[in-house]
This record gives structure tokens, sequence and C-alpha cells, in this order.
């Protein structure tokens, strides 16, 4: 592929071009100039302190000549260029800046592994499309992209730390440059010494290809998937999940949080990490006076040079909320390097009931206290003589084994939701779930995706679909609506790689066990992990010393809800990322639609995994009237258990396609049907095309097998309808009314 190199700033005069003019012909009109990285700085200047430091900002900071002809910086972000600045900014050899935001991304592929850099280029291309490539330091490139509506700064950062020893930690990234940033389109690069080129030239704006916002953040979510070790999206402004309130905290204790954090060049080595404490000090401190005080005052602490004060009120102006860390962010800072100055013990926590309450946000990293010796319990199998194992206890019987955890995947949009509050509901009431024999137990639901309000709503549907009242789960139900707080579980350390539990865990543990919990559903995944999920090790370490340590300590169950990959929906198995989802637990449903369906009322729930029990046991549920209803059920259902009243009496599946087809049949008695697959009356085609209502249900598997039943117990027969245009007979399917009598009092013996 052949480079299309861009004038060195200084030789414009030789050739001519003015670079600046020619970007504003293709529509890329928001330009700016970038100081070059050889160029002579004024002393007046922040550039100046910063010059032979990490933190030289020339080759990548927007500036203009003095009168001394010395470079200084400008508050660039609100500047909007014209003609005059293009021809002026070109004489004084300024490299030439792209402002992203107002419709225009840049993806910013911030690696030097030819693999990684690979895998990022033929994802964005299969993602998004072919776009202009721009090169300085091979192989990080930039994508420019045009995007249909608003997206906010957002990035995700992989592969092991490339700080040196002692550094703030620094990885490999995707990032997505928006509004208030910029890109380099012409100049030199200030490591390479060497001209930015363009790998494919620059198009104009309006034929760069069009994207939507939720195609930018799921491409980095793909990406998570195929890069090493990578982080979740991380997001500043823009819109926001995360509940601003929840972000803040006392100003005094901030105060003292930010007085303890050290201002080096080698714990915030970039202008990004300088921003970073800015971002959070101003949604830690609710009064923006107080919260800009305290941001200068660690400004002015800057050991390695000093900054601007202009500059810093610039900077302190353009960020803007909705804010992604907070109080919490600050206060793991001050305890990890403040050398013993501050404690986030000294933080005093309300009850987590209180909406107010910042700790439901906070991801505290405990430091454990050194542990004891390791001791390993040896059993003797004498040990066991003359004594009976205990009984194998289940929450639901064959599909949700009591002590251990259980996966939940399904969809959004599919209902898993809404069938974990109806197994908690039936739960707490001592009802069977789905017709299934449920344990009666203490249930406590831990929702990250719905607000109050809605599971009210949900509750109601579901108690309706059940006959119970408040007061009747009053006692064995407690709910806790966690949208838009922060319900990280667990981070893992960059530099050791440890996992840590975080506050909102042990909170969520000690409720538990202060209410006897026998089992906690937690919704969803996505929501209270944090690693990667393709890793084998965090993902085994997340289920077993997050999820399976909590069911240890209540002495009960764990249930978990999550999504499933786009690979895994395709095969059926409904898996997550890398196969330690699966293997680390003892039990895993799949809530999905029938095979061919992607819509409908009509759902499937399949026991995939179940060490204790039968796998592959099927229920098929329509939702009705805000609950899930039950069709049909491939499980085994004891005689027993159903005259005790412990479960009701739940047709079979193949008993229920039957029912079904026959129902169908009968509205269809007078309709042309054969049995041939490449006839164009095939029974299947012709019921799917008129009664669809009455065997959705089913997959054509089924209903083939259903057909082949009624018909061997002679419950359907071909019959002659009557005669088409020319005279020929025309065939279609009989009901026998007098079999299906026998059939019915027989309790469905012709199907067995």
């Amino acid at each position: 592929m052949n480079s299309h190199s861009i004038p060195k700033p200084g030789t414009v005069e030789k050739t001519q071009l003015n670079y600046f003019e020619r970007l504003a012909d293709l529509g890329y009109t928001r330009l700016v100039p970038v100081i070059p990285p050889t160029a002579e700085i004024s002393q007046g200047s922040s550039l100046f302190k910063r010059l032979g430091t990490k933190q030289d900002g020339r080759g990548k900071t927007p500036g203009v000549k003095g009168r001394d002809g010395k470079f200084y910086s400008f508050d660039w972000v609100p500047y909007e260029a014209d003609e005059r600045d293009y021809r002026r900014w070109h004489d004084m050899g300024a490299g030439v800046g792209i402002k992203t935001g107002r419709g225009l991304v840049g993806i910013d592929a911030d690696t030097l592994d030819d693999g990684h850099a690979k895998i990022i280029k033929d994802t964005i291309e299969e993602e998004l499309g072919i776009s202009p490539i721009r090169v300085g330091n091979r192989p990080k490139a930039l994508y420019p992209f045009r995007v249909t509506g608003p997206v906010q700064y957002q990035r995700i950062d992989f592969g092991p730390n490339i700080a040196p020893p002692g550094e703030a930690p620094n990885f490999e990234r995707v990032e997505i440059l928006s509004d208030g940033r910029f890109f380099v389109a012409q100049g030199i690069h200030p490591k390479t010494g060497k001209p930015y080129e363009w790998l494919r030239p620059p198009t104009a704006v309006e034929a760069l290809p069009v994207v939507t916002p939720e195609q930018i953040t799921q491409l980095l979510e793909m990406l998570r998937m195929r890069l090493p070790e990578a982080s979740k999206v991380q997001k500043e402004g823009g819109t926001s999940e995360v509940s601003q309130q929840s972000l803040r905290s006392a100003p005094e204790i901030v105060r003292k949080a930010v007085t303890a954090i050290p201002n080096t060049s080698a714990l915030f080595p970039s202008r990004e990490s300088y921003r970073d404490m800015g971002y959070a000090i101003k949604a830690a401190v609710e009064n923006e006076h107080d919260a800009f005080e305290i941001f200068a005052d660690w400004c002015d602490r800057w050991v390695d040079g000093s900054n601007d004060p202009d500059v810093i009120a610039s900077d302190w102006s353009r960020m803007k909320p909705p804010f992604r860390r907070g109080a919490q962010w600050l206060y793991q800072l001050a305890e990890r390097h403040g050398a013993g100055s501050f404690s986030i013990g000294e933080v005093w926590f309300e009850d987590l009931e209180n909406p107010d309450n910042p700790f439901q946000s906070l991801e505290i990293v405990r430091t454990p206290a050194p542990s004891p010796p390791a001791v390993i319990e040896w059993i003797s199998p004498s040990q066991w003589e003359g004594r009976a194992p205990a009984v194998r206890q289940w929450e639901v019987k064959d599909w949700i084994p009591r002590g251990e955890v259980t996966l939940l995947y399904g969809d959004g949009g599919i209902g898993k939701t809404l069938l974990a509050h109806q197994y908690a509901t039936a739960a707490a009431a001592g009802l069977p779930w789905l017709g299934q024999e449920t344990r009666k137990a203490k249930v406590m639901c831990f929702f990250c995706e719905d607000s109050a309000d809605e599971l009210h709503r949900r509750q109601i549907d579901i108690n309706r679909a059940l006959g119970l009242t408040l007061t009747d789960i009053d006692a064995n139900l407690r709910i806790a609506p966690r949208k838009y707080f922060d319900n990280l579980m667990v981070q893992w350390d960059r530099n050791t790689g440890a996992m840590n539990r975080q506050a909102v865990w042990e909170k969520l543990r000690d409720d538990a066990v202060a209410f006897g919990a026998d089992v906690v559903i937690i919704d969803t995944i996505a929501d209270a992990y944090s690693g990667s999920e393709i890793d084998r090790a965090q993902v085994s370490a997340f289920i077993k010393s997050c999820l399976g340590r909590l069911a240890q300590e209540i002495g009960g169950t764990v249930i978990a809800l999550g999504h499933p990959s786009a690979a895994g929906k395709a095969s059926g198995s409904g898996t997550s990322g890398s196969t330690a989802w699966s293997n680390a637990v003892r039990s895993r449903l799949y809530l999905r639609y029938p095979k061919g369906v992607t819509k409908g009322s009509v759902r499937e729930l399949e026991g995939m995994k179940s060490n204790y029990g039968p796998a592959g046991n099927l229920i098929k549920l329509r939702w009705d009237q805000g609950a899930f209803a039950v069709l049909a059920s491939s499980a085994p259902q004891t005689a027993e258990a159903v005259e005790r009243g412990g479960v009701f009496a739940v047709p079979s599946v193949e008993v229920a396609a039957c029912d079904a087809l026959l129902a169908a049949l009968r509205a269809c008695s007078d309709q042309r049907m054969a049995g041939a697959q490449n006839s164009q009356f095939y029974f299947l085609k012709i019921l799917r095309r008129r009664e669809s209502g009455l065997i959705e249900a089913f997959d054509d598997a089924e209903l083939v097998r259903a057909m082949n039943t009624l018909e061997k117990a002679g419950a359907v027969v071909s019959r002659v309808i009557g005669r088409d245009g020319s005279r020929r007979p025309m065939s279609g399917y009989a009901v026998v009314a007098d079999i299906l009598s026998y059939a019915d009092e027989a309790n469905g013996g012709i199907f067995e």
C-alpha cells in the first residue's frame, strides 16, 4: 500500500502547499495549529517548564507563534478558525490538527504490537467499514469516521503494564476521540522525527463512512473480547449511567485525600492523567468553587515543574459532567500513594438503604491482612464408615443446586431478569417455579439494571400471576434497585494481577447474612465483573472467590445473570467469552427464543449444564401480562411431588406439541396439506402461515415428531377435502374425534 506523506513544517514555502487549506477544502474546517516537536517555546508558557520531561507537549499540543518568534499554547477548544488563520498558521510552520466532535470521531489505536494493530484494523473494517488511515509511530494508527450522534470519549486499555518499575501504570489502548479532542493530520511525529503519513489518503468529510454511537461502543466491546487483558470500556463525558450524587463526598475528606496524593510526573505522566484528577475532584465536591480550589492547590504541588494558572483554569472549564469517577477513586489513590497519611477507614458510610449514601458507588480496594498459614483438611475414607451421606439439596429440583453458583444466561430484553424475579417471588412464598419443585427460601435480589418503580410494577404483575399479595412475600424477599450505581464487586490490581473484593461486595455479604438469605440473585455479571471475559484466570477467580465465596458465607446459593456472546448465541450454547464461565459453575441455564424465532411471546429455558442432575431439561414458556406461564416441560415430575402439591402437573413437550398441532389442524381442516417437505402444500408451511399463534412454541422438528405420533396412533388421518380446477383430488388432514376422546380419558396414553 502506498503511503501519502505530508510536507514537513518549514518546507511548505517550497511546495506552495497549504495543508490547512487543502483539508478545509475537503470539509475539515475545524482545524488547530500544532506546535512542531523541535520548536522553541516561550519562557512565559507553561510548556517551557516541561521541556525535556515526559510531559513535553511539543508535536502534540495546539499552539501558535508569539511576537518573540517562539510558540506558546492557547485555549484551542472553543476557538473556531477561518481562512486567515489557515494562512497565518501555515506561514509559521505549524503542524495541522483536526478537531473531533460535531459528527466526527477518530479511533486511535495506540499499540506498537503488529499483531494487536492488525486485530484492531481488521475489527474496525469488519464492524464499521473502510476509512482513511493515518500513522505516525507505526503500527500506531488513527481511523476517522462520521457519526450520527454525540459520542463521549471512551477507551479500553489492554495488554501488560509497559511502564518502568516505580512509575504509574501504562497500557496499550484504543480510544475514541470526540468533543474536546483532536488528532494530528500533518506534521512531524515527536518520537520518530518523521512526517505523519496517510496509508489511505483523507477523503472529503462527506465521503467518510457513517456510523452510529452504538456501533462505536459495540466496536470497543468486540475489541475487548479479541485483545489480551482488556479492561472494561472507560468513558468520560456524554451520557453516563453513573449516579453523579454517588460520586460525591464531604469536601473536607476529599481535600485531605487530595492532599495525600503526590503530584509527580512518575504518578501522573501525561496530560490525560492530570485531567483525570480534575474530573474526579469536580465530581467529588458539589460546590464548584471549593472543588477548583482543591484542584488548583494540587496543581501547585507539581514537583517536576509548575503549572500555568490560566491553563489550569481553562482546563477546568472544559471538564464537563456527567462524570465516571469521583471520591472513591481519589480515596484509593490517597491510601495507595499517601505514605500512610490517609486511610479509607476514615470515611464514614451510612446504611446502604440511604439513597444519598456514597458507599453505594465506592469501589474500595481493601488491603487484606496477612493470611495465616494454609490449612488443608484431609479425609480418610474410614471416617465415613457407618455414616449416611448428606442428602443433596436443591433450590429448584434438577435445575438450581443449593450451596452452589448457578448462571442464568439470556440475550438483552429476553426476560431473564423477569424470570429470576419470578423465581425469587415463588421461592419466598413457597410456591413451585415454572411447575418445578422449589424449596421455600429467603431471597435477596441485587438488580443493577432496573429502577425501584420498574421493579414495583414487575412485582405486581408477578404477584397477580401467582395469586399472591405483597404481604405474602414480605418476610422472605428483599430487592435492591441498583440502576445507575457503581456495582463492581471486584477489581484487579494492574501491577500484581491480584483480585480484590470491593466494599459493595462486603456490604451485600453483610446484609445477606443479617437477613438470613438462602439465595442471592445478582443481575447482571457485566455490572459486577470488571475483568476480561476471555481471561480464564480472572473468570475462574470471580466465580469462585467472589460469587462462590458469597454463597459460602451465607451458607446458601448465588444465581448470577449474564449475556451470551455472539458466538454463544449462534451456536445455541448460550456461552459467553471464555469456557471458564461454564466450567467454573455446577449449573448453567439458558433463556432463549425457540429455534428459528427472533421475537414474540414464547421462550425456552434449557438446562445447559447440571453436574448433579439431568442436563438438557427444557421448559417452554409464554410471556403473559408481565409474567411467564408454563406451556410444557421435558423435566421429569414425580407423581409423589404432584400429589403432595409441591408442583403442579405440566404437560410434556411431546404431549403439548401434539395438542398444539391438533388445534391447528382442526382450524385448518378445509386446507389442502401434504406430508412432503418439498410440496408447496407441506403441512408446516400452511400451519405456520395460517395458525402460527397455535404452534409458535414448537420448532419444526418437534411438530414433525408430533405428526408422526398422531398418525401412528390414528388420531390424525389424511383425507380428500375436495377437487382442484382439473377435478383432481385435493388432500388435507382430519382429526379423529373418537380416538382423541380415548386419549383424553387415558391421560395422554396414545403419546406414550
